[in-house]
């Protein structure tokens, strides 16, 4: 029985009011060339084909970093792939992904604890939050971090307080201890 066919018999068992969502397994491939196209089904269609994987296994597929604020040339970018299922998922980490003729690297998705990104501390969002300043993810000075133009060589994590990464750098030893919570 087809995962559809299950999912339209548990509906009609469990009545009209049943919801049934497939559950989806997200990866990172990793340094996608800018240049692949991630526009339609059709093309997502294409990759799973070109990867060795199902024609309709790909449900999503997003840049990490939308266009618009990637660095002027940047060619490679991480993408996000959201699979129909578990094996096709595993699969895709296990033996990699065809784009655009290359063979990219593909990782799970390992989504990040939550932080304010208002004043960089974790365990709230920036519309909960009761800072009265914003402090930059990049410099840890009173700015919004979007607007920061310190190089990267001047980074000072405003959680950990040190220098030589940002916030959001999975090399912070905050961030690992909120990982492994």
């Amino acid at each position: 029985m087809e995962t559809g066919d299950i999912m339209k018999q548990f509906s009609k068992d469990w009545g009209m009011n049943a919801i049934v969502q497939p559950s989806h397994h997200e990866v990172i491939a990793e340094f996608v060339p800018t240049t692949a196209n991630l526009d339609s089904p059709l093309a997502w269609e294409n990759i799973a084909i070109n990867s060795g994987l199902p024609k309709r296994s790909i449900v999503a597929a997003r840049w990490v970093r939308k266009p618009e604020h990637r660095k002027p040339g940047q060619k490679p970018e991480h993408v996000i792939f959201t699979f129909s299922n578990s094996r096709v998922a595993n699969n895709a980490i296990q033996d990699g992904m065809v784009i655009n003729h290359k063979m990219v690297n593909v990782r799970r998705e390992e989504k990040d604890p939550q932080r304010c990104m208002k004043c960089q501390q974790y365990g709230h969002i920036a519309r909960e939050c009761n800072s009265e300043v914003d402090v930059c993810g990049r410099c840890d000075r009173n700015h919004p971090t979007q607007t920061c133009s310190a190089s990267p060589d001047n980074s000072y994590c405003a959680v950990c307080k040190v220098k030589g990464h940002i916030a959001a750098s999975r090399n912070c030893p905050t961030v690992l201890r909120q990982l492994q919570e």
